[in-house]
């Protein structure tokens, strides 16, 4: 069972990432729209949003990142995206109406903001410009899966894990004299299910890569020694 969510202290919260909704809005219009909705917190592990759950609730991340991930038919797990401090979640179903298309679990500790679909869409109504920079939002969001979409129809596990890989440096790497230092938010089970492909395939294709001397692996940490090699195989 996922620990209950807690109250907390909406101050504490970290910077928002580049790109994110919340980072998209000027201070005053961040400020208006938090200021509807209550903070609570939740440990790694726990459950923020449960797939086919009938719920008006939209969160926004404050501190922490989250994994969305679907369960298949067959019980497996296909990891959709990593959400980052200053997006957005349940933004399909605050949309359509309609149940949750995948599960959110924290990946580390979180602080986000519950806002009820009612609360925001009469926001929204008098604010137009935050609507719009929702849009754009869900816009990205949709070309993303498309394009990974369609690499999972051409590329090997070792061009998926490659493009992955690519993926993490690009948002969570920090520069230094062998390369990428990247802190991975991931587990290999995570990565598995992000690649479309089992455990064990994974760690092979890890271990090809760090043969070639393309990276380093660390526990969750990862050195990026050649990004050009990775981003070549993963094309």
């Amino acid at each position: 069972m996922p620990s209950s969510p807690e109250a907390t202290d909406p101050e504490a919260s970290a910077p928002f990432a580049a790109g994110t909704f919340l980072a998209k809005l000027r201070e005053d219009e961040r400020a208006a729209l938090l200021a509807l909705g209550g903070v609570r917190s939740y440990p790694t592990g726990a459950a923020l949003m449960f797939q086919d759950e009938p719920d008006d609730r939209i969160l926004f991340l404050l501190a922490g990142r989250t994994k969305v991930a679907r369960i298949e038919q067959d019980g497996r797990e296909l990891m959709l995206d990593i959400r980052d401090p200053g997006d957005l979640l349940g933004e399909l179903a605050f949309i359509d109406g309609a149940p949750r298309a995948a599960n959110v679990t924290a990946l580390e500790p979180v602080q986000a903001l519950a806002m009820s679909a009612g609360s925001l869409r009469a926001h929204l109504e008098s604010t137009p410009r935050i609507a719009v920079v929702l849009l754009e939002v869900v816009a990205r969001r949709f070309r993303e899966s498309s394009a990974n979409r369609a690499q999972f129809g051409v590329a090997d596990t070792l061009g998926r894990v490659a493009a992955r890989i690519l993926e993490l440096a690009d948002r969570y790497g920090e520069e230094g004299p062998e390369g990428t230092y990247v802190e991975s938010p991931l587990s290999q089970e995570d990565l598995a299910a992000w690649t479309g492909a089992s455990r064990a395939a994974v760690a092979e294709a890890l271990r090809s890569l760090r043969e070639l001397g393309w990276l380093e692996t660390d526990r969750r940490r990862l050195t990026v020694r050649d990004s050009g090699a990775l981003r070549a195989r993963a094309a």
